[in-house]
Formats: structure tokens, C-alpha cells, sequence
């Protein structure tokens, strides 16, 4: 085992770590209109009509905040961690590899999943507060400085964690996950995500649950593997700022 960890480990949350989107299952269960309001949502977003702040602009707008109990508990009852997850994280731990969570979710159904599963993980992930008229008011403590297409910037949280000597492995699953994909040395993708990378020549390793993502990993670790090469990171006419400017920077 390297004395220095070989990679750092960025998982997203909603869809990824747990199997459902819990943002939408929230929306569906307590908002007027939640299925309507949800898959319109989803889709505008998807299809890049709409941002992930104006989609939680939206959403947030049909939500009270004095329902987050509600919410909340509901979550812990009835969201799964995906398949293999334990297994996976347990690996992670026991060689002590940095892992975080970075979601675009909201951190008042994160953290109660987390403590229901004993994980004390870091997490990086968009901030829920009761506004004025006491309906939920999301916050962006980790966005951008001046780019306002997500609410959390992936692709500033994956390059936070790069190093010279350490790749940043990146696990996600949808549309919002596309910038981190751009810039992030490893990719495990799922369901849109995956899609996205296909699409774009971004190499990415499938999966469904986490078995497949701990076996890869696993020899990388113990170093009877070595991870895959660096690959040029960024996408030349990437709406987000830090992947246009690392595939401009490689030109």
C-alpha cells in the first residue's frame, strides 16, 4: 500500500450513492402537483432548457421549510443506499482514500442517510434554509464564483482535489454530473451520465451497482493495477468555465 493515497474519490449523491433521485421523490411526495412539477423539472433539465439553480428556484418555490422534519424523515425510512455501497465505502476507508460526497442535493436529506448509515463522509452539496415567507429557500455555499449553471460547481470540487501525483476518480450518474465527467482523471458513470460520456469521447467505466466500481478499484489500491493514464481533461466549447479553460490551456 503507497504511503500516499493513489486517488481521491468524489461520489454523488441522488441517483448514485442512494438509488433514488431523493430530490425528486421529494418533490413528487410534497409539493402541489409533485409528479407534474417533478418530471417537467427533470426533463427541462435534462434537455438543457432550464439550469440546476432554476430548476431548485422551482422546486423550492412549492416547498414549505417547516415540512424539512417531514422530509426528512421520510427520507431516512425509505431511501436505500445502492447496491454494493457498503462494500465499497467499507474498501475506501479501510485504505484510508479520501472520499467526499458532492451532490447538488440538498444537505438536510444528506446527512440524516449518512448518520443512518454510521458514514462519516465529508459533503459538498447545496444548503436548504427557511426564506422569508417560509417557503425553502436553497443556497449555494459551493458554487462558482461567477458561472451560475449549477448550484455546487463539480468541476471546481474535482479540481480542488487534483494533485500531481494523484488522479480524482469521479462517480455519477446524471445530467449535472457532466462538468465534473470533463475534467475528472477516472470516470464511473451510470444512466444519463454514461450517456453523456459516450456521447463526448469522455472515457467512463459503466455500472449499475457499486460491485463493478469496487472490483476495479480494488487492485489500484493494493497497486497490482496501475490506474489509468492521465487523459487530457476538458471539453473545447464547454458551457462551464473550468473545462474550456483546461481544454484550452492543453491546446
Amino acid at each position: 500500500m503507497p504511503a500516499t493515497p493513489p486517488f481521491t474519490m468524489l461520489i454523488d449523491f441522488d441517483g448514485t450513492l442512494v438509488e433514488p433521485n431523493v430530490a425528486i421523490v421529494l418533490v413528487e411526495k410534497f409539493c402541489p402537483n409533485g409528479d407534474e412539477v417533478a418530471h417537467e423539472v427533470d426533463i427541462q433539465l435534462h434537455e438543457g432548457k432550464i439550469t440546476l439553480r432554476e430548476a431548485w428556484e422551482r422546486e423550492a418555490a412549492l416547498m414549505r421549510a417547516d415540512r424539512i422534519p417531514e422530509m426528512v424523515d421520510y427520507t431516512v425510512k425509505n431511501v436505500p443506499l445502492r447496491e454494493g455501497a457498503r462494500e465499497l465505502l467499507n474498501l475506501l476507508k479501510e485504505h484510508r482514500i479520501p472520499t467526499k460526497i458532492v451532490s447538488g442535493g440538498l444537505d438536510f436529506y444528506i446527512h440524516p442517510v449518512l448518520q443512518r448509515e454510521g458514514l462519516d463522509l465529508p459533503v459538498l452539496s447545496d444548503a436548504a434554509v427557511a426564506g422569508p415567507d417560509g417557503q425553502l429557500q436553497v443556497l449555494h455555499p459551493h458554487g462558482h464564483a461567477t458561472c451560475r449553471l449549477c448550484g455546487i460547481c463539480k468541476a471546481q470540487a474535482v479540481r480542488a482535489e487534483s494533485t500531481p501525483n494523484g488522479h480524482v476518480v469521479f462517480v455519477g450518474d446524471g445530467s449535472t454530473d457532466q462538468f465534473a465527467a470533463e475534467v475528472a482523471d477516472v470516470v464511473f458513470a451510470r444512466r444519463r451520465l454514461l450517456g453523456y460520456c459516450e456521447r463526448m469521447g469522455i472515457p467512463a467505466f459503466p455500472f449499475e451497482g457499486f460491485r463493478p466500481v469496487t472490483e476495479r478499484i480494488r487492485p489500484w489500491i493494493t497497486g497490482e493495477q496501475p490506474l489509468p493514464p492521465r487523459r487530457r481533461l476538458g471539453l473545447a466549447g464547454s458551457p462551464c468555465p473550468i473545462s474550456s479553460g483546461l481544454a484550452a490551456a492543453a491546446t
